[in-house]
């Protein structure tokens, strides 16, 4: 009989082939759990989309502080104004995913902004990863001193009774759909008037020139100490501490409006699970600080805290919430 060839050496290059590849993933995957053991090795910064001063830029600058001591690194703040933070959303997307650049990104960024634009330089869904909420506050509805309406059911019927609606101060996209969801809610006609910022609908509000406003409670509480300004409801799930006696919508009548204006940290699309856990476990023990908390406290903010996927969830409702108010009040896309 014919002898077959032998497969020894055949075989014993494929054991070999094997062998590396093990050595290969096994290399890689100790490398990989030594970076992430070791993360962070150098400063984090968070990007800011808005200019140092305002309520976003103060939480931030507390939470750095926060992290910074729970990382054992430092974590610094980089402000990136413009363009309803998407200038910051941007340099975000072009960074790389390994954790050193984050963002503090506002509901405006995450949820209101698809409901407006066309076409934004950034995909939610493809281009961010979640790590955790940080802080939210509701608004307050305030209206002028000499506005006869004293609660919300006085305000939808002054509304009504007017012939033509009210007018509402809108200072932005959220407050934009704020008033869109009010309207259809209540049923009620409102006429929005554009403002570039809270000073100027201030100044408008008292004189009488605008019917009501949505505004921050930080905002807020001078003026109506001052008795400058009537508030009417808050629009969140409960009453706001610093807002004795200023019921919310919901418990008002409206009892599906419930709204708060809120920020948290993403990364860019691709960071390892492990150096997100390890953010978000960081973020929530910045988070369970009272110091922390006090400092949220004076600007009328608090601390929200979650998981990543929780995260995700709430700005995904929201987007779909948003996106819904857009179209029913035909609002064109900008």
């Amino acid at each position: 009989m014919p002898c077959l060839p032998s497969n020894k050496g055949h075989t014993k290059k494929m054991i070999k082939h094997k062998l590396v590849a093990i050595a290969f993933l096994l290399f890689g995957a100790t490398f990989f759990q030594h970076t992430f053991a070791q993360y962070p090795e150098r400063t984090i910064k968070i990007l800011v989309g808005f200019a140092a001063g305002g309520p976003t830029d103060s939480s931030a600058r507390a939470l750095a502080e926060g992290m910074t001591r729970a990382l054992g690194q430092q974590v610094v703040i980089e402000n990136r104004p413009g363009a309803n933070a998407q200038i910051a959303a941007i340099e975000l997307i072009k960074s790389a995913a390994d954790g050193y650049t984050l963002m503090l990104a506002s509901n405006g960024t995450l949820a209101v902004a698809g409901a407006r634009y066309a076409k934004l330089p950034y995909d939610v869904e493809r281009d961010f990863t979640p790590i955790g909420s940080v802080a939210g506050y509701p608004h307050v509805l305030v209206v002028p001193p000499q506005s006869p309406a004293n609660d919300l059911a006085s305000l939808i019927r002054l509304a009504k009774a007017t012939p033509k609606g009210l007018t509402a101060a809108v200072t932005g996209h959220a407050n934009e759909l704020t008033v869109e969801w009010l309207k259809k809610d209540a049923n009620i006609e409102l006429t929005s008037v554009i403002y570039k910022g809270a000073s100027a609908v201030i100044n408008d509000l008292v004189a009488g020139r605008v019917d009501m406003a949505l505004l921050a409670p930080n905002v807020v509480t001078p003026m109506l100490e001052s008795k400058r300004m009537k508030a009417i409801a808050v629009t969140g799930a409960n009453p706001a501490a610093d807002l004795p006696g200023v019921a919310t919508m919901m418990a008002s009548g409206l009892a599906n409006f419930e709204l708060d204006i809120w920020n948290g940290l993403v990364a860019p699309a691709g960071t390892s699970p492990s150096i997100i856990e390890k953010l978000n476990v960081a973020l929530k023990q910045t988070l369970i600080q009272p110091e922390f908390q006090k400092t949220l406290a004076v600007s009328g903010q608090y601390a929200i805290i979650d998981t990543a996927a929780e995260f995700k969830r709430k700005y995904d409702k929201e987007a779909a919430h948003w996106k819904k108010i857009a179209t029913d009040a035909k609002l064109p896309l900008l």
